[in-house]
C-alpha cells in the first residue's frame, strides 16, 4: 500500500507483505499467552505451600523448601512480567504491518462481528493485557515487596533508581505511587485465584486465535484445521513456559524442583507438538491439490534449513534430549557436586528454554512463508 499524498502520510505506512513482523507477531501472542498460564500455575503451588494442606503436600511432596517457594515466586513473576512485554512487543509489530495503525483505536465502534476472529481476537488481546498489567502490577509492587529480592523485581529496580536520580525526587516517587496502586486494587486470596482462571482463559483463547486467524483463509491447506490451531497451542504454551522458567533460571532457581517440573511438562507439549506436525504434513501429502504440494515443496525445500533444522531438530528434539540428559544427570547422580557440575546443568536447562524460543519463532515463520508463496486452491475449481 502506498501513502496517500495531502497531509496525511504521517497516518499511513507502508504495509508490506506477510514476513517477519507478523510472524513476529504470532510469536509473540504464543508466548505472552503461554507465559501467563505458567505465571498462574506457578502461584497457585506457591498457594498451596503457604496453605500447607493436604492437597500441596499430595502435588509438592514437600511445602516447606524454601528454594521451591522462591522458584515459585520467581517463575510467577516472570512469567506475568513476559506476559506483559511480549504482547507489548507483539502488539507494536502488528500495528507497524497496517496501512492506517492509529484506525486500530476504533475497535470499540468498528469491531462488532463478533463471528470473526479478527474482531475476536482484538478484544481477546486488549482483556488479556489488562489482566496482565494487574497481575504484574499485583506482583512487582506493594509496601511488603520492598524488603524481597530476586532478578524478576528488576522493573521495580529500575523505577527506585529513577526515583533516586530524578530532580524533584521525594520518598513518593513512581515506586510508591505504584505500590500505593498495588496495595489498594490488590485482589484477597480467592478472588484473586477467580481472576487468574480468567486471565488463563483469556490466555489460552489468545494462543488459540493467531492459529484460528490464519485457518480462516480456507484455501490455503497449510493453515487448515484442526492441526494448525492444536500446533500453535502447544507451541505457545511451551514457548511461554521456556520464556518464564529461563527467567527463573537466571534468577538462580535451576536446580529447584519447580524447574524440574515445569522442564518436564514442557517436554511432554514439545512431543505432543511433534505429533502434531507429523498429522498436518500427513495431511499434506494425502491432499492432492496444487497449494499442499507447494507448500511441502517449500517445506522441504526453500526451507528446508529452518523447518528441519530449526524446528524438528534444534527446536523440538535437540531440547527434549537436552531436558531429559539434564535430569537425569541431576536427579539421580551426584553431577551437580562435581566441579562446574551446577553451572553446567543451570546451562544445561538454559540452553534447552533458549532453543525452544528459537523453535517456536522459526514454526511461526516457515508456517507464514510456505503458505504465503504458494499456489491459493479454489474450492470447486
Amino acid at each position: 500500500m502506498s501513502a496517500i499524498p495531502g497531509g496525511t502520510e504521517w497516518l499511513w505506512l507502508e504495509s508490506p507483505h506477510w514476513a517477519e513482523f507478523i510472524a513476529m507477531y504470532l510469536f509473540l501472542g504464543g508466548v505472552s499467552g503461554g507465559a501467563y498460564v505458567t505465571s498462574a500455575w506457578a502461584s497457585f503451588m506457591k498457594s498451596l505451600m503457604d496453605a500447607d494442606n493436604w492437597l500441596g503436600r499430595i502435588l509438592l511432596a514437600r511445602t516447606d523448601d524454601p528454594a521451591h517457594r522462591f522458584a515459585c515466586t520467581e517463575t510467577s513473576r516472570w512469567g506475568s512480567l513476559i506476559g506483559v512485554l511480549g504482547i507489548a512487543v507483539g502488539g507494536i509489530a502488528l500495528l507497524s504491518h497496517l496501512g492506517a495503525p492509529l484506525r486500530a483505536l476504533t475497535f470499540p465502534v468498528l469491531f462488532t462481528n463478533f463471528g470473526s476472529w479478527l474482531v475476536i481476537g482484538t478484544w481477546v488481546i486488549v482483556l488479556f493485557a489488562i489482566w496482565a498489567v494487574f497481575e504484574t502490577l499485583w506482583l512487582h509492587f506493594g509496601a511488603d515487596l520492598d524488603e524481597q529480592s530476586g532478578l524478576s523485581l528488576f522493573p521495580r529496580k529500575i523505577l527506585q533508581w529513577i526515583d533516586g536520580v530524578m530532580p524533584w525526587r521525594t520518598e513518593r516517587g513512581i515506586t510508591w505511587l505504584l505500590d500505593r496502586i498495588a496495595d489498594v486494587t490488590r485482589p484477597p486470596g480467592k478472588l484473586w485465584g477467580a481472576l487468574r482462571i480468567v486471565g488463563g482463559v483469556l490466555s489460552l483463547t489468545l494462543i488459540g486465535y493467531t492459529a484460528m486467524l490464519l485457518s480462516d483463509v480456507t484455501v490455503v491447506q497449510f493453515w487448515t484445521r484442526p492441526y494448525l490451531p492444536v500446533i500453535f497451542l502447544l507451541s505457545g504454551v511451551s514457548t511461554g513456559i521456556s520464556a518464564a522458567l529461563l527467567g527463573t533460571v537466571l534468577s538462580g532457581g535451576a536446580l529447584s524442583r519447580v524447574n524440574h517440573r515445569f522442564c518436564l511438562t514442557d517436554d511432554a507439549i514439545i512431543v505432543a507438538e511433534l505429533v502434531a506436525i507429523g498429522l498436518l504434513l500427513s495431511f499434506l501429502a494425502n491432499t492432492p491439490n496444487m497449494g499442499s504440494q507447494a507448500s511441502l515443496t517449500a517445506l522441504f525445500d526453500s526451507y528446508q534449513l529452518l523447518f528441519v533444522g530449526g524446528v524438528l531438530v534444534f527446536g523440538t528434539v535437540v531440547p527434549v534430549i537436552l531436558s531429559l540428559t539434564v535430569t537425569v544427570l541431576h536427579q539421580f547422580t551426584s553431577f551437580e557436586e562435581r566441579p562446574w557440575g551446577e553451572e553446567l546443568l543451570t546451562g544445561g536447562y538454559a540452553a534447552k528454554y533458549a532453543l525452544v524460543l528459537v523453535g517456536g519463532f522459526l514454526l511461526r515463520y516457515v508456517v507464514l512463508m510456505a503458505a504465503v508463496k504458494s499456489p491459493l486452491v479454489v474450492p470447486g475449481l
